[in-house]
């Protein structure tokens, strides 16, 4: 008991310490807490970025395919409305080609070559004249290719930068001129106003041949973007996102969205600015900060006062702990003292003046009761008994009070049964194993016990002790079969006696009251 008391002491004295570890527990805990949540603002921001640029550059994509098909059908128009002879200029054919080409949107161009480049219709009259036989485009058209979509070029009359959209004309296999509509980059204007993605965002297309085609804002050089991450990107998925560091273009860090045009060469992709991106991540940390350090003072004020009532509570804990060594002190005292008693009660048995068999039904009956205390206190469970050792304990004192050679047989689960129902089951053992030392071994026959104790379903136990001799009936009548009765009502169970090559006692109770 001493040394009991003196760990509760000890718990008391390291009380102090414990509020302080719990101060700082908790402490760390609201700096994981505030990180964590920081995080996932964070991870928010950037995920809705990442989705609002990839559906956004899924728009453009969308809008340029249309702007390229709507290009290409007055392609085949103008081409249709040519004739047979030469490409030059009159007036009947600048009124069949205007008419073919219809209502293209604000700003677009046409323009029609001859074979060796030269213009010879543009819906911009102060442009005949122009000889385009230098511009890449217009070798892919006469080297063979039957549509070309131009990089990012600068027209040679306005200064403008444009991207053209061009087609070869053939006559009898033969290359005989070509048809073409630029398109100004300045149309991405208004579409990147409506997409409202913040200053310092970017639409861009681009060529799979990795040239730019078109870019808001505005740039003027030819620019090559094959090695870049768009391509590292595109060669994993056709429309996707990731973070661009340190642009190429501009030197800003953006989020970038992508999304292959259908149908067409091209790639489109938007640039959310991250400081942009983030601004609302921005604003959650300012206000996180603002509103954090006074509550970590208000923590810090509350751990204070969490560690007085620590310690009024350490207090009161070390006064019911030395309680409960106490109590558990006497209650094994309790027992102890109740098993010395009943061995006293044994010696007074075997003092007294009556048959043998009269005394060794009541001393095995005394020492079941004394195995249940002593496994009580021995073990410290004093709302519960582990059935396993103590039954196996009443068995083995049996046999070793009978001078026969008989054969063990214990099986035995680790079950656990209410401290209540411990002694009427070890009073029923001793009764029906002492019965069949007495009744069952006396042939030839070398004599085996069998005891089994196994669970059931619904919380039930198992109790058999089956034996090999001649299957005596159990006595109705007699002492031992009343207590048996008397015992089984009181454990709430029911019992039964089988006679086949033996005698086999079933047993079946539930574990608990």
């Amino acid at each position: 008991m001493k040394n009991d008391i003196g760990r509760t002491e000890t718990t008391g004295a390291n009380t102090p310490m414990a509020a302080i570890a719990l101060a700082g527990i908790l402490l760390a805990a609201l700096l994981g807490l505030t990180s964590l949540l920081l995080w996932q603002s964070y991870d928010t921001e950037k995920e809705s970025a990442q989705m609002r640029a990839e559906a956004s550059a899924h728009v453009v994509a969308a809008h340029v395919q249309w702007m390229i098909e709507a290009s290409n059908q007055a392609l085949r128009r103008i081409d249709a409305a040519l004739g047979e002879a030469p490409i030059r200029s009159s007036i009947d054919t600048i009124a069949d080609i205007t008419q073919a080409v219809g209502n293209l949107p604000r700003g677009f161009q046409y323009s029609v070559y001859d074979e060796r480049g030269q213009l010879r219709l543009s819906s911009v009259h102060e442009a005949i004249g122009i000889n385009v036989a230098d511009r890449s485009y217009f070798a892919q058209l006469k080297g063979g290719e039957n549509f070309v979509i131009s990089q990012l070029l600068e027209e040679r009359l306005s200064g403008e930068t444009v991207f053209i959209v061009a087609r070869s004309i053939r006559r009898d296999g033969r290359f005989h001129g070509a048809a073409s509509i630029a398109i100004p980059t300045r149309s991405l204007d208004e579409f990147w106003q409506s997409l409202d993605l913040g200053p310092n965002s970017t639409i861009t297309l681009v060529h799979t041949d990795g040239k730019l085609v078109a870019r808001r804002p505005q740039v003027s050089q030819e620019i090559d973007l094959k090695g870049s991450e768009l391509f590292q990107q595109l060669a994993n998925s056709p429309q996707g996102h990731y973070e661009s560091w340190n642009s190429a273009i501009d030197g800003l860090n953006r989020i970038v969205g992508y999304w292959k045009v259908d149908n067409w060469p091209l790639v489109a992709a938007v640039g959310i600015e991250q400081t942009v991106a983030f601004a609302r991540f921005r604003q959650n940390l300012e206000a996180a900060l603002f509103a954090g350090l006074p509550l970590v003072a208000m923590l810090l004020a509350a751990l204070y006062w969490i560690g007085r009532l620590l310690r009024r509570d350490a207090n009161r804990r070390q006064e019911l702990e030395a309680a409960l060594v106490r109590n558990n002190y006497l209650l094994r005292e309790i027992h102890h003292r109740v098993k010395n008693n009943l061995q006293t009660v044994s010696s007074l048995v075997r003092l007294e003046p009556s048959s043998s068999a009269t005394k060794a039904d009541l001393l095995n009956r005394i020492s079941a009761m004394v195995a249940v205390h002593e496994q009580i206190y021995s073990t410290d469970q004093f709302e519960e008994v582990e059935i396993a050792p103590y039954i196996e304990r009443i068995v083995r004192e049996i046999a070793a009070a009978y001078d026969k050679e008989i054969k063990l047989d214990l099986d035995l689960a680790p079950l656990i049964v209410d401290r209540d129902k411990a002694l009427p089951l070890g009073m029923i053992v001793n009764e029906v194993v002492s019965n069949a030392f007495k009744y069952a071994f006396d042939g030839p026959k070398p004599g085996v016990l069998k005891v089994v104790a196994e669970p059931l379903p619904d919380d039930q136990i198992k109790v058999t002790i089956a034996d090999n001799g001649p299957g005596i009936a159990s006595d109705n009548k007699g002492m031992g079969s009343r207590l048996i009765e008397g015992f089984a009502a009181q454990l709430g169970g029911e019992y039964a006696f089988t006679r086949d090559n033996g005698t086999t006692f079933t047993l079946t109770m539930p574990r608990a009251s």
